[in-house]
């Protein structure tokens, strides 16, 4: 039986390849060869885009082969007083939000998603929003990092979105690895 992670190894076109904080800022997590073996990697998709962290960053570290886009994610913690507010506003008229409960913001075509891991929520931007409702119907492998953390924030927005996604676990990164390790 050939698993799905068998076929995309093996240069199947039809799916996207989504990369998360793959950046020089998270250096000291990603294993060494990482780069290098996801840039090979993502030459078996026709399209690739790559949401970067800008806590850290004015742009992405890296550019891939076959990206059609780059998608700038705002890290919770630089949001302005207003969205913090709204947020937190959210949180309290839903106290039992659950995990992927989406909410729209008012004059905006921007969400915040109810997330259980290191962040409470995530703020899906609204190019972020185009995006998602661009990969609607299509099939989306999602790699990079920090996995229970960002990756894992984006892989819970894009299912409140609706959309088939699932991780390649050979192209995650965490808190845990580091650059000492291979791939």
């Amino acid at each position: 039986m050939i698993t799905k992670f068998n076929i995309y190894e093996n240069n199947i076109y039809n799916d996207v390849l989504i990369i998360v904080d793959v950046q020089k800022e998270f250096n000291k997590f990603i294993p060494e060869n990482f780069v290098k073996k996801l840039t090979e990697y993502s030459k078996n998709f026709n399209e690739v885009y790559q949401i970067w962290d800008s806590n850290k960053a004015t742009e992405p570290s890296y550019k891939f082969p076959n990206e059609i886009d780059t998608i700038i994610k705002k890290y919770g913690t630089s949001f302005s007083i207003d969205l913090k507010q709204i947020t937190q506003d959210i949180l309290n008229s839903y106290p039992n939000a659950k995990e992927g409960d989406r909410f729209k913001l008012k004059e905006t075509n921007s969400y915040i998603v109810r997330i259980f891991n290191n962040h409470d929520w995530f703020y899906v931007t609204e190019d972020m929003t185009k995006l998602f409702n661009k990969l609607k119907n299509r099939n989306i492998i999602l790699v990079g990092g920090g996995d229970s953390e960002c990756l894992k924030d984006i892989y819970i927005s894009m299912k409140s979105f609706d959309i088939n996604v699932e991780y390649n676990y050979k192209f995650i990164y965490s808190a845990k690895t580091n650059n000492k390790m291979k791939i």
